[in-house]
């Protein structure tokens, strides 16, 4: 997709701040301003307040102005920080050392944060097979009453809850932030009144920081004792006042807010709900600007090549701030101290604790939270967090089980404490917040696939899911499909218990297709053909975690096919039996359509005594395996298939997904064997796209035959084709974008363009 939801990238970019904590001094007493003052006239100077605006990935220029101030010597009494400016001043109140801020700040992977979905290794099976559906992860939310429930915001809040959880623990007992080793205050936004909130009084630092980015639309506003808060910045982007309250005589304001777009700029919803948002910041920046006196010190940098979006340049915008903080070096060496005296307070300002993520916990017992509305039994969210009483766990770790939780899709955020245990264990207290709009959803997919000139296919899907319909956890999904291949689907998923890994799915389905029929040579087709097919099943399976099930399964079959265009019949018209089969889906692939790492193992067969052709029972086996490496940015994959039947042509081969260069079914048959080398390469850098764009080549062979009729519908015999094919895909929010062209020996050439995951 040419821009991944730009506007929400732009106004998530405060969270670089997230990864700077696991630092505090030791116990502190709170600073009342009167006291931060009467310190400061105690060593004959001025009280030095250091204010710090937001404005995105603009921000990362905070670090390079401190870095100056740190050169010249100059100590900072007081910080008050908006967004992008509360994540930098909270650290360095906190205790951060500049060189662990700027490698945490160039290290953030900005495509987890920022992620619309969850990590795909840890969705569990059922989304998972979505994928293959070109199903969206997200889709609309309906509350009980059936009514439409739009996302609280566009990007998940998950890993930034978690963040500031695993980052701040170390100061969760400090509901005081002038007692931090510089005090330290953030305002936010209330979103009812829209009065400013100043964050220092009766909340932990995560809190502060929590409300101080929570840009609308962008992150879920955070829920403060009762109230909503959003973005400082919408009030108070500079906040120069609030630094002379909390004692401040001398002000250095560093302002990297967005400046006002130009009318050319102008021409789409993207940059007008941005202008519309800095429209607020740059009246109330003006405000500050104001109160500036002139023994004040403003620090501008120059970020005109810099948008609040540009989240991979931090070390350019980093050298940017130093070079503005140099400007002013003339300025600040009046507010500088001596040598041997910042050193000292430096010091005491970088007591460090263990990095809490380091330190390993031994858990007692693993609690939810009490939540009077939840639908989900606790002992079922305690099942998908895998975390055992008695085991020794990181904060990593623990991290990774809340996200397994968060990935059924039925929280807002999954987050935890760690409470005091017996002998030094902890309780692992998980809290998760579910979601309002948790009773229903409706997603749409689809595919769309032509080569330009004869063939064009279109298919539309439509899903409806009822979610946690028992206390077991049942779901009713219901799909139809329209286009090239027409389908519904009813089936009806039960847990077997809270916690038991057992399930079974009853299901009905009804499908039609037309497809082609091609004869021993040439490439014209010589029939087509359409198939119309009904199936009741109940399958009856295994979880397996969230790698996958093995099931095996009992139903009802019946088919139908019928010319369409030309004469000679299909071998046998109706076909109605009952059926017993066994399947095993394992998939720990990170993505379907441009894959990295993990695995893709399928094998589904089934058997039946009633036959097609009178010579004997019908039986259907099929496996199916895909396997990545990676090596940088480069990826290798290889894929094989091997089916085998008792029904002609039951197998098909050709076409953009199989054997690119030849009609689409070109071969068909009893027995399939199929394989594929790829090797692509991310060019996401070369490309001005925010979404991964992938180009790559890849070789294939395969041949697909009859062995239960004659030679009349062989397609070919036995011979192996071969395929050789280049493409480029973009892997974007609406499915995977891609346009191939290839050529099998002796068959053709072909371009296609693709959209969706074809099945």
């Amino acid at each position: 997709m040419p821009k991944r939801r730009t506007s929400v990238a732009l106004a998530a970019l405060a969270l670089f701040g997230l990864c700077i904590f696991g630092k505090v001094t030791g116990t502190a007493v709170a600073k009342t301003p009167d006291e931060v003052r009467a310190a400061c006239r105690a060593e004959g100077r001025p009280c030095v307040g250091l204010v710090l605006s937001g404005g995105g990935a603009r921000g990362f220029a905070h670090v390079g102005v401190i870095r100056v101030l740190e050169e010249l010597g100059v100590k900072i009494d007081v910080i008050a920080g908006t967004s992008m400016g509360s994540m930098v001043g909270g650290a360095y109140a906190a205790g951060f050392t500049l060189p662990e801020l700027e490698d945490t700040v160039l290290g953030v992977d900005w495509d987890r944060m920022l992620g619309p979905r969850p990590d795909r290794q840890l969705v569990n099976w059922r989304r998972k097979l979505d994928d293959y559906k070109s199903l969206p992860s997200s889709g609309l939310e309906m509350s009980r009453e059936g009514t439409p429930m739009l996302p609280a915001a566009f990007v998940p809040s998950e890993e930034l809850e978690l963040f500031l959880a695993r980052k701040t623990s170390a100061f969760d007992m400090v509901r005081d932030l002038s007692r931090l080793p510089i005090p330290f205050a953030a305002p936010a936004t209330n979103l009812v009144t829209g009065y400013r909130v100043v964050m220092q009084k009766d909340c932990t630092l995560r809190e502060a920081m929590r409300a101080s980015m929570s840009i609308p639309g962008a992150f879920a506003p955070s829920q403060y004792k009762g109230e909503l808060l959003v973005d400082g910045g919408l009030v108070d982007n500079l906040p120069v006042e609030l630094a002379r309250e909390m004692g401040a005589d001398v002000v250095i304001a560093v302002n990297v807010g967005t400046p006002l777009s130009d009318k050319e700029k102008l021409t789409n919803v993207v940059g007008v709900m941005a202008q519309m948002v800095n429209l607020l910041t740059e009246q109330n920046v003006r405000k500050s600007l104001g109160e500036l006196s002139p023994g004040d010190v403003l620090i501008t940098p120059d970020l005109t090549e810099y948008s609040s979006a540009d989240l991979k340049k931090s070390a350019e915008i980093i050298a940017r701030g130093e070079e503005a903080g140099r400007k002013a070096a003339e300025r600040l060496k009046g507010l500088a101290r001596p040598k041997a005296e910042w050193t000292a307070w430096n010091k005491a300002r970088t007591e460090l604790f263990d990095p809490p993520e380091k330190k390993k916990t031994r858990v007692y017992e693993v609690l939810v939270a009490e939540d009077k509305n939840s639908r989900i039994p606790p002992e079922r969210t305690i099942e998908r967090a895998a975390i055992r009483p008695g085991s020794v766990r990181t904060r990593s770790e623990l991290d990774a089980a809340a996200r397994s939780v968060f990935a059924d899709g039925y929280f807002e955020s999954v987050t935890y404490r760690l409470d005091p245990g017996p002998d030094g264990t902890s309780v692992v207290v998980l809290e998760p917040r579910e979601k309002d709009s948790v009773w229903s959803s409706v997603r749409f997919g689809g595919s769309l696939e032509t080569d330009f000139d004869k063939v064009s296919s279109f298919n539309f899907l439509f899903a409806h899911s009822w979610h946690l319909l028992n206390s077991w956890g049942a779901e009713w999904r219901n799909e139809i499909q329209i286009g090239e291949r027409q389908r519904f689907l009813s089936e009806f998923y039960q847990p077997l218990g809270t916690t038991l890994p057992l399930f079974i799915q009853p299901s009905i389905s009804f499908e039609r297709q037309s497809y082609d029929i091609y004869g021993t040579e040439g490439r014209q087709a010589i029939a087509r053909w359409r198939a119309t097919q009904f199936d009741s099943q109940v399958l009856f399976g295994w979880e397996m975690a969230r790698l996958g099930y093995a099931g095996i399964s009992a139903g009802w079959i019946s088919m139908r096919a019928k010319p369409e265009i030309g004469r000679d019949p299909p071998p046998q018209e109706r076909y109605d039996a009952p059926y017993v089969g066994a399947h095993l889906f394992l998939d720990t692939l990170d993505n379907v359509s441009f894959p990295t790492k993990g695995y893709r193992l399928t094998a589904e067969g089934r058997t039946s005594d009633e036959n097609i052709d009178g010579r004997g029972g019908t039986h259907v086996f099929e496996v199916n395996v895909l396997v990545p490496w990676s090596r940088e940015k480069w990826t290798a994959l290889l894929e094989a298939e091997i089916g085998r039947s008792t029904v002609a042509g039951a197998f098909q081969l050709g076409g953009a997904s199989r054997m690119v260069g030849s009609p689409y079914g070109r071969w068909s048959g009893s027995r399939l064997e199929y394989a594929r080398f790829a090797l692509a390469r991310n060019i996401s850098e070369f490309m001005p796209l925010q979404a991964p764009v992938w180009a790559g080549m890849q070789a294939e062979f395969g041949r697909a035959w009859n062995s239960v009729m004659g030679d009349d519908l062989t397609s070919g015999g036995r011979d192996w084709h071969k395929s050789v094919s280049a493409y480029v895909g973009i892997d974007s929010l609406i499915g995977p974008v891609m346009l191939t062209v290839g050529r099998t020996m002796g068959e053709g050439t072909g371009i296609y363009f693709l959209w969706g995951y074809r099945e």
